[in-house]
């Protein structure tokens, strides 16, 4: 009997209903993962399962595979929801808000705060007993927490010696294996006028427009991972019918668009996934800001993390010595002059200018971090002064180049905030550093966390000032395409225009018909049993 066959007589079978433990969910997206030519079917007979359920598990393959196999998470089957989820959700953003403001957290603080925002959300029978403070503590992964350390423990006379310490560690490491990583705040939608620049950054109104990026690059600058992306929308209008795990992000949320201890976790244990399936040891340097903590669940093989001394990373982090700087000018040249564009438009077509939307943002995200070149980011290594066998002539070498780049980039930027039709812009410097002083993780009070936890859900999984485009009808888009290809054809532009590049637009003119087409066929058939009931398809 052939193998087909058997796995069809086998799947047709009547079994038994099988839960999968968190472990194997993770050995099975390991299995489609070290071996793609395994298909579901055979993965379900492999585990006893429907092979939907194994679609459903590879879609979350990502999460699967960031699982600590040795944690008692991994031995669970499902998810308990937490018996009190204000407290919960209050306690998560008060322990994130204590640890960037240097606050000692241990048990008696904890429970001295779950009484008091219990109190206030009115929970009666909420008591924060041994009990619930352990699993609190665990569900979290939290440890007793002494204060982070003294801001000026690193006083600057010593960074010739951290510089030394750090060269020596480094030197055991290929430079391609050897990453820094950087958070930075992002006023995502801000244009370089001083007038609404007093708007939203003035006020509860300025948390709502901005975005946290985690940035991570290597010393060679050969290799820049895909940016971590933290807003304050799970769901915004902008990204709706788009998958997650289609963004050229990694996409996460939270009410304050903050870098918070479990992100930290996540983005850890996704890249120690990545150089193990690599066969890679990297060394990872990162500062010691309060919500890079290691959790106890989170065993990390290989990546290795060093943290730089406090008071000395706008010194020794690479990434503050300007690879965050050319990211930013980038984002801002991609952002003014797509303002450019849709002003003129407006005022050709008379109406109001399109209002940017958070996926020109992850849109301009990537193309920013993509267009910060190699060559900068190895001369911001440089520029540190870390790198083993670099001497002082090539670190003022990079310093000197950087500041050419920096300047060209000022020079053009400034060029296009000229095209802007208001008066009161920014120049160019001021708007490229115009969230500098935005932390990762800004202080919040106990009022400000109810508020937060009190809001409607609705009302934070759903943009309400995102403006969203009409989209145009697939017909339309048909008539317009071939506008276009007539107009390239036979205007005077033609001369300017190559094979290739109409043949771009002839091949989406393919892809918008097909589509058209495949809807048509769709609405026929439903058309057909909707008159027809009684026909059934065997």
């Amino acid at each position: 009997m052939s193998e087909k066959r058997k796995a069809v007589q086998t799947l047709s079978q009547p079994r038994k209903r099988v839960t999968l433990t968190k472990a194997q969910k993770y050995q099975l997206c390991l299995d489609y993962q070290k071996k793609p030519r395994l298909t579901q079917e055979q993965l379900a007979i492999q585990y006893g399962i429907k092979q939907n359920t194994v679609s459903d598990i590879l879609k979350n393959k990502d999460k699967w595979l960031l699982l600590d196999l040795d944690s008692e998470e991994s031995k669970k089957q499902r998810e308990r929801p937490v018996q009190f989820p204000e407290v919960e959700e209050a306690m998560t953003l008060w322990v994130t808000n204590a640890l960037e403001a240097d606050l000692v957290i241990n048990t008696d603080i904890l429970r001295e705060k779950a009484e008091f925002f219990a109190r206030s959300f009115e929970v009666n029978n909420f008591k924060a007993s041994n009990g619930w403070i352990s699993n609190f503590k665990k569900r979290h992964n939290m440890k007793e927490y002494v204060k982070w350390g003294e801001a000026a423990s690193a006083p600057l006379e010593t960074l010739n010696e951290e510089r030394q310490k750090l060269r020596e560690i480094i030197k055991d490491y290929d430079l391609n294996d050897v990453f820094n990583c950087d958070e930075t705040g992002l006023y995502w939608d801000l244009e370089p006028s001083k007038t609404l620049a007093r708007g939203p950054l003035s006020g509860k109104k300025k948390s709502k427009k901005r975005v946290t990026i985690l940035l991570t690059c290597n010393a060679t600058g050969t290799e820049k991972l895909t940016p971590f992306f933290i807003h304050t929308s799970k769901n915004p209008r902008a990204l709706k019918g788009k998958k997650k795990d289609d963004l050229p992000v990694n996409y996460y949320w939270n009410k304050t668009a903050w870098m918070q201890v479990s992100i930290w976790n996540n983005y850890l244990k996704k890249l120690d996934t990545k150089m193990r399936l690599q066969n890679r040891k990297i060394l990872l340097l990162v500062d010691n800001a309060p919500v890079h903590i290691t959790n106890e669940n989170t065993q990390l093989t290989n990546v290795t993390l060093h943290f730089l001394p406090p008071n000395t990373t706008s010194h020794l982090q690479p990434c503050d010595a300007g690879i965050i700087n050319s990211f930013k000018a980038k984002y801002r040249k991609l952002l003014v002059k797509n303002r450019v564009e849709a002003y003129e438009i407006s005022q050709q077509l008379n109406k109001g200018a399109d209002s940017l939307n958070i996926h020109d943002a992850i849109v301009f995200c990537t193309n920013a971090w993509n267009a910060v070149t190699q060559e900068t980011i190895y001369n911001c290594w440089k520029h540190t002064g870390i790198l083993p066998l670099v001497n002082q002539e090539e670190v003022d070498e990079s310093v000197n180049q950087l500041g050419e780049d920096n300047q060209v980039e000022r020079e053009e930027i400034q060029f296009l905030i000229d095209q802007l039709p208001f008066d009161d812009h920014m120049d160019a410097d001021e708007f490229i550093h115009v969230d500098d002083h935005l932390k990762s993780n800004e202080g919040l009070t106990d009022e400000e966390i109810i508020s937060l936890v009190n809001l409607d859900k609705n009302e934070l999984e759903v943009e309400s000032d995102e403006e969203i485009p009409s989209v145009i009808s697939k017909v339309q888009a048909l008539n317009d395409l071939d506008d276009l290809v007539m107009f390239f054809k036979y205007s005077s532009l033609n001369n300017s225009i190559n094979q290739s590049e109409l043949n771009t637009l002839q091949k989406l003119r393919h892809e918008v018909l097909r589509s058209h087409i495949t809807d048509l066929k769709q609405a026929t058939l439903d058309s057909y049993f909707t008159s027809n009931p009684n026909n059934v398809i065997i």
